[in-house]
Protein backbone atom coordinates (compact mmCIF):
# COMPACT_ATOMS: atom_id res chain seq x y z
CA UNK A 1 0.00 0.00 0.00
CA UNK A 2 1.22 3.51 -0.74
CA UNK A 3 1.41 6.20 1.68
CA UNK A 4 -1.39 8.11 -0.62
CA UNK A 5 -3.11 4.98 -0.77
CA UNK A 6 -3.57 4.63 2.96
CA UNK A 7 -4.04 9.09 3.67
CA UNK A 8 -7.42 9.08 4.89
CA UNK A 9 -8.70 11.87 2.49
CA UNK A 10 -7.89 9.64 -0.45
CA UNK A 11 -10.87 8.10 0.52
CA UNK A 12 -13.10 11.02 0.47
CA UNK A 13 -14.26 13.17 -2.36
CA UNK A 14 -11.73 16.37 -2.81
CA UNK A 15 -14.61 18.63 -4.16
CA UNK A 16 -17.98 18.75 -3.64
CA UNK A 17 -19.98 21.01 -0.92
CA UNK A 18 -22.84 19.54 0.84
CA UNK A 19 -24.75 22.71 2.25
CA UNK A 20 -24.65 26.44 2.97
CA UNK A 21 -22.39 26.27 5.98
CA UNK A 22 -20.07 24.43 4.15
CA UNK A 23 -20.58 26.80 1.15
CA UNK A 24 -19.78 29.76 3.44
CA UNK A 25 -17.04 28.13 4.97
CA UNK A 26 -15.11 28.06 1.54
CA UNK A 27 -15.50 31.64 1.07
CA UNK A 28 -14.00 32.75 4.55
CA UNK A 29 -10.98 34.25 4.81
CA UNK A 30 -8.80 31.80 6.33
CA UNK A 31 -4.83 30.85 5.94
CA UNK A 32 -5.80 27.46 4.30
CA UNK A 33 -5.81 26.88 0.70
CA UNK A 34 -9.07 25.56 -1.70
CA UNK A 35 -8.24 22.05 -1.88
CA UNK A 36 -6.92 21.91 1.72
CA UNK A 37 -10.07 23.43 2.90
CA UNK A 38 -12.37 21.03 0.77
CA UNK A 39 -10.81 17.99 2.34
CA UNK A 40 -11.43 19.19 5.60
CA UNK A 41 -15.12 19.41 5.32
CA UNK A 42 -15.02 16.34 2.83
CA UNK A 43 -12.92 14.55 6.17
CA UNK A 44 -15.35 16.54 9.06
CA UNK A 45 -18.56 16.05 7.52
CA UNK A 46 -18.02 12.11 7.40
CA UNK A 47 -16.61 11.43 10.68
CA UNK A 48 -19.72 9.54 12.28
CA UNK A 49 -19.82 7.56 9.13
CA UNK A 50 -16.40 6.47 8.64
CA UNK A 51 -14.72 3.56 11.17
CA UNK A 52 -11.36 3.98 12.65
CA UNK A 53 -9.83 1.89 9.53
CA UNK A 54 -11.28 3.93 6.76
CA UNK A 55 -10.48 7.06 8.53
CA UNK A 56 -6.87 6.01 8.91
CA UNK A 57 -7.17 4.68 5.51
CA UNK A 58 -6.04 1.17 5.79
CA UNK A 59 -8.03 -1.93 5.74
CA UNK A 60 -8.68 -4.25 8.83
CA UNK A 61 -5.97 -6.30 8.28
CA UNK A 62 -3.22 -3.70 8.70
CA UNK A 63 -0.71 -4.04 11.44
CA UNK A 64 0.43 -1.78 13.63
CA UNK A 65 3.23 -0.48 11.78
CA UNK A 66 1.20 0.39 8.95
CA UNK A 67 -1.43 1.80 11.34
CA UNK A 68 1.11 4.08 12.91
CA UNK A 69 2.65 5.33 9.58
CA UNK A 70 -0.88 6.20 8.20
CA UNK A 71 -1.92 8.01 11.48
CA UNK A 72 1.73 10.07 10.92
CA UNK A 73 0.19 10.77 7.16
CA UNK A 74 -2.90 11.91 9.17
CA UNK A 75 -1.59 13.77 11.18
CA UNK A 76 0.74 15.64 8.97
CA UNK A 77 -2.40 16.69 7.19
CA UNK A 78 -4.50 17.84 9.89
CA UNK A 79 -2.75 18.38 12.93
CA UNK A 80 -4.03 21.90 14.19
CA UNK A 81 -0.60 22.64 15.07
CA UNK A 82 0.45 22.83 11.20
CA UNK A 83 -1.80 26.31 11.03
CA UNK A 84 0.24 27.20 14.22
CA UNK A 85 -0.62 31.34 14.53
CA UNK A 86 -2.92 31.33 11.11
CA UNK A 87 -6.17 32.33 10.40
CA UNK A 88 -8.35 29.17 11.06
CA UNK A 89 -11.46 30.48 11.38
CA UNK A 90 -14.23 27.78 11.29
CA UNK A 91 -11.45 25.79 10.21
CA UNK A 92 -10.17 25.48 13.88
CA UNK A 93 -13.01 23.16 15.59
CA UNK A 94 -13.47 20.97 12.16
CA UNK A 95 -9.44 20.37 12.49
CA UNK A 96 -9.82 19.67 15.96
CA UNK A 97 -12.34 17.51 15.38
CA UNK A 98 -10.99 15.36 12.86
CA UNK A 99 -7.57 14.94 14.32
CA UNK A 100 -9.10 13.63 18.08
CA UNK A 101 -10.93 11.02 15.96
CA UNK A 102 -7.65 10.41 14.07
CA UNK A 103 -5.64 9.86 17.55
CA UNK A 104 -8.62 7.88 18.96
CA UNK A 105 -8.45 5.37 15.73
CA UNK A 106 -4.93 5.47 16.35
CA UNK A 107 -4.67 4.30 20.27
CA UNK A 108 -8.00 2.00 19.34
CA UNK A 109 -5.92 0.00 16.52
CA UNK A 110 -2.41 0.34 18.27
CA UNK A 111 -3.71 -1.42 21.37
CA UNK A 112 -4.13 -5.25 21.32
CA UNK A 113 -7.20 -5.75 23.27
CA UNK A 114 -8.88 -2.51 22.65
CA UNK A 115 -8.66 -3.39 18.59
CA UNK A 116 -10.27 -6.36 19.26
CA UNK A 117 -13.30 -5.25 20.82
CA UNK A 118 -13.44 -2.19 17.97
CA UNK A 119 -13.66 -5.46 15.71
CA UNK A 120 -16.14 -7.34 17.54
CA UNK A 121 -18.13 -4.18 17.87
CA UNK A 122 -17.70 -3.39 13.90
CA UNK A 123 -18.60 -6.84 13.33
CA UNK A 124 -21.68 -6.44 15.39
CA UNK A 125 -22.34 -3.23 13.50
CA UNK A 126 -22.01 -4.87 10.41
CA UNK A 127 -24.70 -7.78 11.23
CA UNK A 128 -26.78 -5.50 12.03
CA UNK A 129 -27.06 -3.83 8.97
CA UNK A 130 -26.91 -7.15 7.05
CA UNK A 131 -30.53 -7.90 8.79
CA UNK A 132 -31.47 -4.62 8.43
CA UNK A 133 -30.89 -4.70 4.63
CA UNK A 134 -32.11 -8.44 4.33
CA UNK A 135 -35.48 -7.91 5.99
CA UNK A 136 -36.14 -5.02 4.17
CA UNK A 137 -35.32 -6.86 0.59
CA UNK A 138 -38.32 -8.87 1.72
CA UNK A 139 -40.96 -6.09 0.38
CA UNK A 140 -39.18 -6.39 -3.05
CA UNK A 141 -38.98 -9.89 -3.68
CA UNK A 142 -42.97 -9.66 -2.88
CA UNK A 143 -43.50 -7.65 -5.61
CA UNK A 144 -41.18 -9.25 -7.68
CA UNK A 145 -42.68 -12.68 -7.24
CA UNK A 146 -46.37 -11.14 -7.59
CA UNK A 147 -44.99 -9.66 -10.98
CA UNK A 148 -43.35 -13.06 -12.02
CA UNK A 149 -46.79 -14.71 -10.93
CA UNK A 150 -48.88 -12.82 -13.09
CA UNK A 151 -46.12 -13.30 -16.62
CA UNK A 152 -46.45 -16.65 -16.10
CA UNK A 153 -50.60 -16.53 -16.04
CA UNK A 154 -49.74 -13.60 -18.44
CA UNK A 155 -53.00 -12.61 -21.58
CA UNK A 156 -52.02 -11.37 -24.91
CA UNK A 157 -55.12 -10.30 -26.69
CA UNK A 158 -52.50 -8.96 -29.20
CA UNK A 159 -53.08 -12.50 -31.15
CA UNK A 160 -56.74 -11.63 -31.66
CA UNK A 161 -57.73 -11.56 -35.00
CA UNK A 162 -60.31 -8.48 -35.87
CA UNK A 163 -62.98 -9.71 -36.59
CA UNK A 164 -66.06 -7.76 -35.66
CA UNK A 165 -69.47 -8.60 -34.68
CA UNK A 166 -71.66 -6.03 -36.24
CA UNK A 167 -74.65 -6.44 -33.74
CA UNK A 168 -72.51 -5.61 -31.02
CA UNK A 169 -69.92 -3.05 -32.40
CA UNK A 170 -67.36 -5.32 -30.39
CA UNK A 171 -64.91 -7.44 -31.04
CA UNK A 172 -65.41 -11.16 -31.92
CA UNK A 173 -62.87 -13.87 -32.75
CA UNK A 174 -64.96 -16.51 -34.11
CA UNK A 175 -67.42 -16.94 -37.38
CA UNK A 176 -70.82 -16.50 -35.78
CA UNK A 177 -71.47 -20.16 -37.29
CA UNK A 178 -68.65 -22.07 -34.66
CA UNK A 179 -70.29 -23.40 -31.29
CA UNK A 180 -70.04 -21.13 -28.79
CA UNK A 181 -68.29 -23.72 -26.09
CA UNK A 182 -65.57 -24.14 -28.98
CA UNK A 183 -65.79 -20.50 -29.23
CA UNK A 184 -65.47 -20.15 -25.67
CA UNK A 185 -62.73 -22.75 -24.53
CA UNK A 186 -60.83 -21.58 -27.71
CA UNK A 187 -60.88 -18.26 -26.71
CA UNK A 188 -59.55 -19.40 -23.38
CA UNK A 189 -56.92 -21.20 -24.85
CA UNK A 190 -55.81 -18.10 -26.66
CA UNK A 191 -55.89 -15.73 -23.51
CA UNK A 192 -54.24 -18.13 -21.89
CA UNK A 193 -51.38 -18.70 -24.02
CA UNK A 194 -52.61 -21.97 -25.13
CA UNK A 195 -52.24 -23.94 -21.63
CA UNK A 196 -56.64 -23.99 -21.62
CA UNK A 197 -58.38 -26.92 -23.54
CA UNK A 198 -61.56 -27.99 -23.63
CA UNK A 199 -63.47 -29.73 -21.09
CA UNK A 200 -64.07 -33.29 -21.86
CA UNK A 201 -67.38 -33.77 -20.37
CA UNK A 202 -70.65 -32.98 -22.39
CA UNK A 203 -72.43 -30.00 -21.24
CA UNK A 204 -74.78 -29.86 -18.97
CA UNK A 205 -78.26 -28.74 -19.92
CA UNK A 206 -78.46 -25.94 -17.65
CA UNK A 207 -74.40 -24.81 -19.30
CA UNK A 208 -76.25 -25.39 -22.51
CA UNK A 209 -78.46 -23.04 -21.67
CA UNK A 210 -75.95 -20.06 -20.68
CA UNK A 211 -73.30 -21.16 -23.48
CA UNK A 212 -76.15 -21.27 -26.32
CA UNK A 213 -74.99 -18.73 -29.00
CA UNK A 214 -78.86 -16.58 -28.21
CA UNK A 215 -78.14 -16.31 -24.44
CA UNK A 216 -73.92 -15.98 -24.12
CA UNK A 217 -73.72 -12.43 -24.21
CA UNK A 218 -70.15 -11.07 -24.94
CA UNK A 219 -70.45 -10.01 -21.35
CA UNK A 220 -71.15 -13.53 -19.65
CA UNK A 221 -68.38 -14.78 -22.12
CA UNK A 222 -65.88 -12.28 -20.70
CA UNK A 223 -66.79 -13.10 -17.36
CA UNK A 224 -66.16 -16.85 -17.65
CA UNK A 225 -62.57 -16.03 -19.43
CA UNK A 226 -62.15 -13.73 -16.76
CA UNK A 227 -62.65 -16.40 -14.42
CA UNK A 228 -60.46 -18.77 -16.07
CA UNK A 229 -57.56 -16.51 -16.18
CA UNK A 230 -58.01 -15.92 -12.34
CA UNK A 231 -57.90 -19.35 -11.69
CA UNK A 232 -54.69 -19.56 -13.55
CA UNK A 233 -53.52 -16.73 -11.57
CA UNK A 234 -54.34 -18.29 -8.33
CA UNK A 235 -52.61 -21.64 -9.00
CA UNK A 236 -49.25 -19.81 -10.27
CA UNK A 237 -49.64 -18.11 -7.13
CA UNK A 238 -50.21 -21.12 -5.31
CA UNK A 239 -47.40 -23.07 -6.65
CA UNK A 240 -44.93 -19.92 -6.03
CA UNK A 241 -45.80 -19.76 -2.16
CA UNK A 242 -45.58 -23.63 -1.64
CA UNK A 243 -41.97 -23.13 -2.70
CA UNK A 244 -41.36 -20.38 -0.42
CA UNK A 245 -42.94 -21.92 2.53
CA UNK A 246 -40.17 -24.99 2.09
CA UNK A 247 -37.54 -22.44 1.98
CA UNK A 248 -39.06 -20.93 5.24
CA UNK A 249 -39.23 -23.89 6.99
CA UNK A 250 -35.89 -25.41 5.56
CA UNK A 251 -34.28 -21.82 6.75
CA UNK A 252 -36.19 -22.15 10.32
CA UNK A 253 -34.51 -26.00 10.59
CA UNK A 254 -30.94 -24.51 10.14
CA UNK A 255 -31.55 -21.67 12.77
CA UNK A 256 -31.65 -18.78 9.62
CA UNK A 257 -34.90 -17.11 11.38
CA UNK A 258 -33.75 -13.82 9.27
CA UNK A 259 -34.27 -16.12 5.94
CA UNK A 260 -37.05 -17.59 7.14
CA UNK A 261 -38.80 -14.66 7.69
CA UNK A 262 -38.70 -13.02 4.29
CA UNK A 263 -39.62 -16.29 2.42
CA UNK A 264 -42.85 -16.55 4.89
CA UNK A 265 -43.91 -13.10 4.13
CA UNK A 266 -43.67 -14.06 0.01
CA UNK A 267 -45.15 -16.36 0.88
CA UNK A 268 -47.95 -14.87 2.59
CA UNK A 269 -48.01 -12.45 0.37
CA UNK A 270 -48.90 -14.29 -2.22
CA UNK A 271 -51.66 -16.01 -0.23
CA UNK A 272 -53.35 -13.39 1.78
CA UNK A 273 -55.58 -14.73 4.48
CA UNK A 274 -54.45 -18.10 5.29
CA UNK A 275 -54.37 -17.51 9.03
CA UNK A 276 -51.96 -20.42 9.83
CA UNK A 277 -49.10 -19.03 7.41
CA UNK A 278 -49.40 -15.45 8.74
CA UNK A 279 -48.94 -16.87 12.44
CA UNK A 280 -46.02 -18.77 11.08
CA UNK A 281 -44.87 -15.54 9.23
CA UNK A 282 -45.12 -13.13 12.24
CA UNK A 283 -42.91 -15.82 14.69
CA UNK A 284 -40.10 -15.88 12.58
CA UNK A 285 -40.66 -12.25 12.25
CA UNK A 286 -40.28 -11.95 15.85
CA UNK A 287 -37.22 -14.09 16.09
CA UNK A 288 -34.94 -12.20 13.03
CA UNK A 289 -36.35 -9.07 15.17
CA UNK A 290 -34.93 -10.43 18.45
CA UNK A 291 -31.25 -11.12 16.36
CA UNK A 292 -31.26 -7.60 15.58
CA UNK A 293 -32.26 -5.78 18.66
CA UNK A 294 -29.74 -7.64 20.39
CA UNK A 295 -27.17 -6.73 17.76
CA UNK A 296 -28.54 -2.87 18.34
CA UNK A 297 -28.14 -3.19 22.19
CA UNK A 298 -24.31 -4.81 22.01
CA UNK A 299 -23.13 -2.18 19.47
CA UNK A 300 -25.28 0.73 21.98
CA UNK A 301 -23.29 -0.45 24.83
CA UNK A 302 -20.07 0.00 23.06
CA UNK A 303 -21.02 3.34 21.68
CA UNK A 304 -21.78 4.03 25.42
CA UNK A 305 -18.50 3.00 26.72
CA UNK A 306 -16.69 4.93 24.38
CA UNK A 307 -18.39 7.86 24.99
CA UNK A 308 -19.97 7.57 21.28
CA UNK A 309 -23.52 9.13 22.60
CA UNK A 310 -24.80 10.38 19.68
CA UNK A 311 -23.80 7.25 17.64
CA UNK A 312 -25.64 5.14 20.78
CA UNK A 313 -28.90 7.32 20.77
CA UNK A 314 -29.62 6.09 17.68
CA UNK A 315 -28.58 2.54 18.04
CA UNK A 316 -31.21 2.64 21.09
CA UNK A 317 -33.66 4.22 18.61
CA UNK A 318 -33.29 1.97 16.81
CA UNK A 319 -34.34 -0.84 18.94
CA UNK A 320 -37.15 1.37 20.17
CA UNK A 321 -38.59 1.28 16.65
CA UNK A 322 -38.61 -2.30 16.41
CA UNK A 323 -39.87 -2.66 20.38
CA UNK A 324 -41.96 -0.52 21.08
CA UNK A 325 -42.17 -1.46 24.92
CA UNK A 326 -38.65 -1.90 25.78
CA UNK A 327 -38.42 0.23 28.65
CA UNK A 328 -35.00 0.02 28.76
CA UNK A 329 -33.90 0.45 25.36
CA UNK A 330 -36.22 3.80 25.49
CA UNK A 331 -34.15 5.25 28.75
CA UNK A 332 -30.82 4.36 27.10
CA UNK A 333 -32.35 6.14 24.04
CA UNK A 334 -33.13 9.71 26.06
CA UNK A 335 -29.87 9.59 28.11
CA UNK A 336 -27.46 9.12 24.95
CA UNK A 337 -28.97 11.84 23.45
CA UNK A 338 -29.30 14.17 26.38
CA UNK A 339 -25.50 13.65 26.71
CA UNK A 340 -24.68 13.45 22.92
CA UNK A 341 -26.39 17.17 23.25
CA UNK A 342 -28.80 15.77 20.67
CA UNK A 343 -32.49 16.71 20.47
CA UNK A 344 -33.27 17.06 24.14
CA UNK A 345 -37.24 17.36 23.06
CA UNK A 346 -36.88 13.73 21.85
CA UNK A 347 -35.26 12.39 24.90
CA UNK A 348 -37.69 13.72 27.03
CA UNK A 349 -40.16 11.81 25.01
CA UNK A 350 -38.21 8.67 25.05
CA UNK A 351 -37.82 9.14 29.30
CA UNK A 352 -41.48 9.73 29.52
CA UNK A 353 -41.97 6.35 27.11
CA UNK A 354 -39.72 4.66 29.62
CA UNK A 355 -41.78 5.41 32.89
CA UNK A 356 -45.12 4.72 31.06
CA UNK A 357 -43.77 1.12 29.99
CA UNK A 358 -42.61 0.38 33.66
CA UNK A 359 -43.64 3.03 36.23
CA UNK A 360 -42.34 1.73 39.54
CA UNK A 361 -38.69 1.60 38.38
CA UNK A 362 -36.84 4.43 40.24
CA UNK A 363 -34.10 4.26 37.86
CA UNK A 364 -36.69 5.73 34.97
CA UNK A 365 -37.50 7.83 37.30
CA UNK A 366 -34.18 9.49 37.70
CA UNK A 367 -33.85 9.37 34.37
CA UNK A 368 -36.40 11.48 33.42
CA UNK A 369 -35.45 13.81 35.98
CA UNK A 370 -32.11 14.44 34.62
CA UNK A 371 -33.60 14.74 31.21
CA UNK A 372 -35.60 17.69 32.27
CA UNK A 373 -33.09 19.24 33.89
CA UNK A 374 -31.23 19.14 30.34
CA UNK A 375 -34.34 20.41 28.52
CA UNK A 376 -34.74 23.26 30.63
CA UNK A 377 -37.97 21.69 31.90
CA UNK A 378 -37.27 22.64 36.10
CA UNK A 379 -40.56 22.78 37.45
CA UNK A 380 -40.84 19.02 35.69
CA UNK A 381 -37.67 17.98 36.92
CA UNK A 382 -38.91 18.82 40.64
CA UNK A 383 -42.83 17.05 40.27
CA UNK A 384 -41.07 13.74 39.10
CA UNK A 385 -38.19 13.72 41.39
CA UNK A 386 -41.09 13.84 44.22
CA UNK A 387 -42.31 10.97 42.70
CA UNK A 388 -38.86 8.88 42.23
CA UNK A 389 -38.62 9.79 46.10
CA UNK A 390 -42.05 7.92 46.73
CA UNK A 391 -40.50 4.57 44.49
CA UNK A 392 -36.98 4.85 46.59
CA UNK A 393 -36.65 6.65 49.90
CA UNK A 394 -33.32 6.06 50.18
CA UNK A 395 -31.76 6.09 46.85
CA UNK A 396 -28.61 8.66 47.47
CA UNK A 397 -28.82 9.85 43.79
CA UNK A 398 -32.53 10.79 44.05
CA UNK A 399 -31.41 12.75 47.56
CA UNK A 400 -28.94 14.22 45.83
CA UNK A 401 -30.77 15.62 42.69
CA UNK A 402 -33.52 16.90 45.36
CA UNK A 403 -31.12 18.67 46.92
CA UNK A 404 -29.80 20.22 43.48
CA UNK A 405 -33.15 21.35 42.37
CA UNK A 406 -34.53 22.48 45.93
CA UNK A 407 -37.06 20.20 46.03
CA UNK A 408 -37.63 19.23 50.49
CA UNK A 409 -38.06 15.85 51.38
Amino acid sequence: MTDSARTPHSLLPANGVDDEVEQAALSEEVDIDERARRKILAIHRDLARLDHYALLGVDRTADRKAIKGAYYDAAALFHPDRYFRKRLGSFKPRLEAIFSRITVAHDTLSDSDKRDEYDAYLRTRDRARSIENALSDAAVEVERVQTVVLREAGVDLQEAPPVTDASRGLPNVFPPTVDATVRRDAFARRLLGGRGRPSSQPPSPAQAVVSSPAALSTAEAMAQIKQRYEQRVATVRLAHARQYVARGEASLASGDAVSAANALRVAVGLTPGNADLERRAVDAQGRAEALLRDAYARQAGYEEKTGQFAEAARSWARICEIARDDAEAHERAAMSLAKAGGDLREAVRYAERACSLDPIDAHRRIALVNVYIAAGLTEKARQEVATALQLSPSDGTILALMKRLGVSG
